[in-house]
């Protein structure tokens, strides 16, 4: 048998910091975490079979994204979004995405659009899917992916990590659409950027995405006033 050099060791505590901080995300996503919930570090050790040290790892990466905050002498707890850190990430949001949409609309070829457009058109048909079953976790996975697969399609990994910061927040406060017409409706707006994007319309493109994210967080701040 190898000998295993100390060398070796980073990469596998890698493995545990990202698949725990996986796990805790998805609770918080599922609503098994709750917003104001404590994270206890010797719960999610135990339950995954690892030290505290890879867990304690991973809640900071997700206080870095901004799912969880750590309070002196209280410790870590799923952070409760402000109406200010709504708005604060939506209109970060819309400025990255707004990029990302000219830059993939003036910039990519036709064959590459071509590729970008089947690919969104696969994930609205998933979407369709998940809307009609009231299948909200689902549908925000395909969310995630229509909104990636812009910004993918520009090759610009600096405009994807910040994009990837602030859609991490957002799945905080869409618990309550959970309806079938509220998905559908949600739908719609992805199904209008598509278009716009085929027909290279860099203007209705950008206005139905803004106006898109500006009513999703207009909703999402009455829902919690």
């Amino acid at each position: 048998m190898p000998n295993v050099s100390s060398v070796d060791l980073p990469p596998r505590r890698q493995v545990f910091r990202e698949e725990i901080r996986n796990s805790i995300r998805e609770a918080i996503f599922a609503g098994e975490l709750k917003p104001g919930d404590k994270i206890i570090e010797t719960y999610w050790a135990k339950e995954l079979g690892v030290s505290q040290g890879p867990v304690r790892e991973a809640i900071r990466d997700l206080e870095a994204m901004g799912l969880v905050e750590t309070v002196p002498f209280k410790g870590s707890r799923v952070r409760t979004l402000t109406q200010k850190d709504i708005q604060d990430n939506y209109s970060v949001r819309i400025c990255l995405e707004s990029k990302s949409i000219r830059d993939a609309i003036t910039l990519l070829s036709d064959k590459q659009l071509s590729a970008l457009l089947t690919r969104l058109e696969d994930v609205l048909t998933e979407m369709g899917a998940c809307a009609s079953a009231g299948d909200l976790r689902h549908f925000t996975d395909c969310d995630t992916a229509f909104h990636r697969a812009i910004i993918e399609a520009t090759d610009n990994p600096v405009l994807l990590k910040l994009w990837e910061q602030c859609n991490m927040r957002n799945w905080f406060t869409v618990s309550a659409l959970t309806d079938s017409v509220s998905l559908k409706k949600l739908q719609s707006g992805h199904l209008k950027i598509c278009k716009a994007i085929s027909a290279r319309n860099v203007k209705e493109a950008t206005s139905t995405l803004e106006n898109h994210l500006t009513n999703l967080m207009q909703g999402f701040i009455e829902m919690h006033s």
